[in-house]
């Protein structure tokens, strides 16, 4: 007979499963709209440095270069360093740590010492 067995998941170690997304990075894109939020509290992020963010944030085991990322409406490009100081500027005023970080040589990626992956939550509708 076979037995099923049920692998525990960050979100099972909290009594209230808002409580994991309290403590989360949580971005979600919805048509036009971006949300950001970290530890239960909003980030205002304009829609380049979302999505900069959001790349970084989908696929925390690589470095991205943030200036390769398509933009429709034709804006000027700004350079990587730019585009991080900006997000972690914006984490900064609203009272955290820095959350972007450089690899030396490879490219920009999210701070994992700062936030698990396992605290990432990424949604597209």
């Amino acid at each position: 007979m076979n037995q099923i067995t049920y692998e525990l998941d960050m979100i099972d170690y909290y009594a209230d499963p808002t409580d994991y997304f309290k403590r989360c990075l949580y971005l979600r894109k919805i048509g036009n709209q971006d949300i950001c939020m970290y530890k239960n509290k909003r980030i205002h992020l304009s829609p380049r440095l979302f999505d900069a963010l959001f790349t970084m944030a989908e696929d925390t085991s690589k470095t991205h270069k943030l200036d390769t990322i398509y933009r429709e409406n034709g804006a000027a490009e700004d350079n990587e360093r730019q585009i991080a100081a900006r997000i972690n500027k914006a984490f900064k005023n609203a009272g955290f740590t820095s959350i972007v970080k450089k690899e030396i040589r490879a490219g920009y990626c999210v701070n994992l010492d700062i936030i698990p992956d396992d605290f990432i939550v990424t949604t597209l509708k």
